[in-house]
């Protein structure tokens, strides 16, 4: 066989290589997800000990993955006015397969992505930008060798970098259906199907013998803040609780507005850690500034069992939220 049919039976099985890759990359419909998964496929491609994902952050930075001798690590590398990643965003650099002298005659520093000493130098470099819609990142793959690449290395690195943003943005489309599926648009909380599907998980830990205390709350006469104030001034009555509400995340809680004035917490703690936070909340409350007369908050309290259904749970803590409210109390302990 000549040097022209070898040549072309390599890039047919290339080819062949990058659809399956591609195949793979779409069957990831989380970006997290997808980005591991590219690491692995590049090796379907290319003899190269290094790939690096690096994508812009909202500051300028860099949020970089990268797969070393089979161990992918994870960095944050701050702005810089004239790095390679940002050479290749401009335009200005694709391929050296003698990066140290690259580096010497352009004058530049290079940051490295991770601080094992016992690995060698990158000395050949490829790298691409990935574009969706707008440049959101760089590609690159790397390695140990000096003259490491070719045009054509070249070539189908960009091709992937074509089907990995299309991977990203479509990625990047299902996470914000999800999260608008699972979200209340008003107070950027999690919704009641979401609240559902949260719930059930809980119980299963519940059963591993894990401990969940459930709270639903609603706004004591919130009908009369609207009657009184107007619907514009219980939305920011709405806000203002949901903002008090997720301050919870910290400890670990999930929060939820169920609809209306009613909202839920599940805190993956006993009902008596469970009074503390939210007697906290209640001082939070009160110390707030309101557009409207303080607001007054009334909680029921359920501790999970293993033998709970969702409907269970929530019945119990209804009842008792509705004991707060005949008292005239917040929370009933």
């Amino acid at each position: 066989m000549n040097d022209h049919a070898t040549d072309a039976q390599r890039q047919i099985i290339r080819y062949r290589s990058l659809v399956q890759v591609t195949a793979a990359l779409a069957r990831h419909v989380r970006t997290d997800d997808l980005l591991r998964a590219m690491h692995v496929q590049v090796q379907a491609l290319f003899d190269t000990p290094i790939t690096l994902l690096a994508r812009r952050t909202a500051q300028g930075g860099w949020h970089c993955l990268t797969l070393e001798s089979n161990n992918l690590s994870e960095q944050f590398i701050g702005l810089r006015p004239d790095g390679l990643l940002e050479r290749v965003l401009e335009g200005r650099l694709r391929l050296e397969n003698n990066l140290p002298v690259y580096l010497e005659r352009e004058r530049l520093g290079i940051v490295r992505v991770h601080h094992r000493s016992d690995l060698p130098y990158t000395l050949s470099w490829m790298g691409v930008p990935l574009q969706a819609g707008v440049v959101t990142g760089v590609l690159s793959v790397q390695s140990y060798a000096l003259n490491a690449f070719t045009s054509e290395d070249l070539e189908f690195l960009e091709l992937l970098g074509v089907h990995l943003s299309i991977a990203l943005e479509n990625a990047a489309l299902h996470e914000r259906v999800e999260r608008e599926a699972h979200t209340d648009p008003l107070t950027g909380l999690w919704n009641r199907r979401r609240f559902t599907e949260r719930s059930e998980a809980a119980l299963l830990d519940v059963r591993r013998g894990e401990p969940y205390t459930l709270a639903v709350m609603d706004l004591q006469g919130f009908k009369a803040v609207n009657d009184e104030f107007g619907h514009d001034a219980g939305d920011r009555v709405l806000v203002q609780m949901g903002g008090l509400l997720d301050r919870l995340t910290l400890e670990g809680v999930h929060v939820f507005r169920l609809g209306g004035d009613e909202f839920a917490a599940l805190l993956p703690c006993p009902e008596s850690a469970a009074l503390l936070s939210l007697r906290a909340l209640l001082d939070d409350l009160n110390a707030q500034a309101w557009s409207v007369p303080t607001p007054r908050l009334n909680i029921g309290l359920a501790p999970a069992y293993p033998q709970d259904s969702v409907s269970d749970w929530v019945r119990r803590a209804d009842a008792r939220m509705y004991g707060a409210k005949r008292q005239r109390q917040s929370l009933i302990e």
